[in-house]
């Protein structure tokens, strides 16, 4: 027992002995690998260095063909394809990266080229350079590049002919090498429209076909797609239009395409075709002003010589008879008066030609979208114009257009017509009739000035101004949350039935529904808009203050209401009483007319003996 207890301690003391040693090796060998990295960073080989005005061409892997861009004096080109367009800051920015490469690391005497991946290179990267003797022949260094060490975002590559040395260099120097042909192609701008307000028409020809078009004398847009056209949401085009001012190319997908099939464009998702104006230089302008100007630059020379003249001729006439001094003085006199009028010329042809260069004109302008599949990155293939080329764009920029039909650009308002050209409105509420007047009365004041009083009559009698474009506001200004498309067949009777008549005799008419429990129907000709039902509910409310049939007053009097205001109208709730007028008053009572007809009459006959009695 007592054996096996010391074998015990002392294999507890070897372990321990052990484990001590351990560390000491583990610590030493770290801190060897520490001073060994030191060393390392403190030295930097150089693999590579030239100057960037002295590298003539490139070569190198691009979408695993070899791909030469050599420098065509101080552009750069596609040496097998002159007419690709370079894109000159990506190559300067790839000669400027590959200039300096230098290395941190190096492996000696690689045995097996496959652990650094460099037995099947990723990219071989020639640099064609000049040489630094005037006679001397150009020096061509190839780089190889092998796998990439993720840990240090570095890559392994060896030079030339040496297979021995490995070098490990910054990712900076090798990734302007690694993109696709296009991305070497210099993109072109999209042809964005600078004043947006000069578009006229937006169609779009598609799944969604419609078109937007714009009045130039009323500048309100309309919209026409299957249905019959009909009046846009000016805000909702207004939004549409301006996207056109900042549209723009997400990548470039083909610099000639010549098979549209491969991108869909040859039976397009969608055409989309705006109609826009352009200023542009008037020609004509300028060349009348080149004319100008050379006949300003002749008349100002022959006043230089005018002038010379003049002065020759005063010299030579001091020696002769005072006679001939005052004739020398008239030439003189009518030489001076000659010169400033021609000055004159010359300075009026000058402003001409100012003016002139700052003249420009309105041309007619079109631009085409067509607009092809999907990409693997939310955009579609897009070409513009006439251009062969094939760009990319983001779908949600084209979606605004291409996903959008006629019904989202109705106008939602659902009866407007200006108070200033109403001449006069019927009101049906609840089964009774009422007629609002407008007239026009024009004064004159002692200066000249016009002024325009404009008068309200309801049922022939003085209303509240206030009170009514209070209502009448609510009721122009009615917007829906949507619109019925399917037939609509009314429940019922309408609560209220408004008729507008325009100056002119237009007319308009709409009546509101009861829908369920969130909206009310307004029906204007065959057009059914929803409108939220709280807001026709303060519609109705508005339009009780003005006939004076609030809820809260129903107990009143009319006797009570008349001596609160003479000039409103007094209203009963007896649809079957007739309206009755006294000789000695100017106000009459407004009850439910049932005769439309009798009731036009009385009102006119009472406007009549207003008239005369005023």
């Amino acid at each position: 027992m007592k054996n096996k207890t010391v074998k015990m301690v002392l294999a507890v003391v070897v372990l321990g002995v052990c484990c001590g040693a351990y560390a000491g090796v583990k610590t030493y060998v770290a801190h060897q690998e520490q001073k060994e990295s030191e060393e390392d960073s403190e030295e930097s080989t150089t693999v590579f260095t030239a100057s960037t005005d002295n590298i003539k061409s490139l070569d190198f892997m691009v979408d695993d063909t070899e791909t030469t861009f050599e420098k065509d004096d101080d552009s750069w080109v596609k040496k097998d394809e002159t007419d690709f367009p370079v894109n000159q800051t990506t190559l300067d920015s790839a000669a400027s990266a590959i200039a300096s490469v230098d290395s941190d690391r190096v492996l000696e005497d690689v045995d097996d080229l496959s652990e650094y991946g460099l037995d099947s290179p990723s990219n071989t990267i020639k640099i064609v350079t000049k040489s630094d003797e005037e006679d001397g022949d150009d020096i061509t260094t190839t780089l190889y590049v092998g796998d990439e060490n993720s840990s240090t975002s570095q890559y392994y590559v060896r030079k030339d002919d040496d297979e021995k040395t490995v070098y490990l260099i910054d990712s900076s120097c090798v990734e302007p090498f690694t993109k696709s042909l296009n991305d070497y192609a210099q993109m072109e701008d999209f042809p964005a429209i600078s004043n947006t307000d000069t578009i006229t028409k937006i169609s779009v020809d598609g799944d969604n076909s419609y078109e937007l078009s714009k009045d130039e004398d009323t500048s309100t847009w309309s919209v026409k797609g299957s249905e019959d056209e009909e009046k846009a949401d000016s805000a909702t085009v207004s939004s549409l239009v301006s996207s056109f001012g900042s549209m723009a190319y997400s990548s470039l997908a083909d610099y000639k395409c010549d098979d549209k099939s491969k991108y869909g464009l040859d039976k397009p998702y969608a055409t989309i075709t705006v109609d826009y104006q352009e200023e542009v230089a008037d020609e004509d302008t300028q060349d009348d002003t080149t004319a100008s100007g050379e006949t300003a630059d002749e008349d100002a020379s022959s006043v230089e010589e005018n002038s010379d003249d003049a002065e020759q001729d005063t010299e030579s006439d001091e020696s002769v008879s005072e006679t001939t001094d005052e004739t020398s003085e008239a030439e003189d006199t009518d030489g001076e008066e000659a010169e400033d009028e021609t000055l004159e010329n010359s300075d009026s042809a000058s402003d001409n030609e100012d003016s002139s260069e700052e003249e420009t004109k309105m041309a007619d302008k079109q631009l085409t979208i067509l607009v092809g599949n999907e990409t693997d990155d939310s955009s579609r293939y897009v070409m513009v114009n006439d251009s062969n080329e094939v760009y990319t764009m983001s779908t949600d920029t084209l979606s605004a257009l291409t996903d959008k039909s006629e019904e989202d650009f109705w106008d939602m308002t659902v009866s407007y017509v200006s108070l200033n050209s109403l001449g006069s409105l019927k009101v049906n509420y609840q089964g009774s009739d009422y007629k609002v007047n407008v007239s026009r009365e024009t004064s004159t004041d002692d200066d000249g000035n016009d002024t325009e009083t404009v008068i309200y009559k309801l049922n022939g009698s003085d209303m509240d101004e206030t009170t009514f474009t209070t209502f009448y506001n609510k009721l122009i200004n009615m917007t829906a949350q949507k619109r019925l498309t399917d037939k609509y067949e009314p429940d019922g009777d309408a609560e209220l039935t408004a008729t507008f008549t325009e100056e002119d005799g237009d007319t308009q008419e709409v009546a509101y529904y009861s829908y369920d429990t969130n909206y009310y129907a307004a029906v204007v000709d065959n057009k059914v808009y929803l409108v939220n039902k709280m807001n026709v509910k303060e519609l109705f409310t508005a339009f009780e203050s003005v006939v004076g049939t609030e809820e809260d007053s129903s107990d009143k009097t009319d006797s009570d209401e008349a001596t609160t205001d003479d000039t409103k109208s007094d209203s009963t709730d007896t649809s079957s009483e007739s309206i009755e007028e006294s000789d000695d008053s100017t106000s009459e009572t407004a009850g439910t007319i049932n005769d439309s007809d009798t009731s036009e009459e009385e009102n006119t006959d009472s406007q009549e003996k207003d008239s005369t009695e005023e």
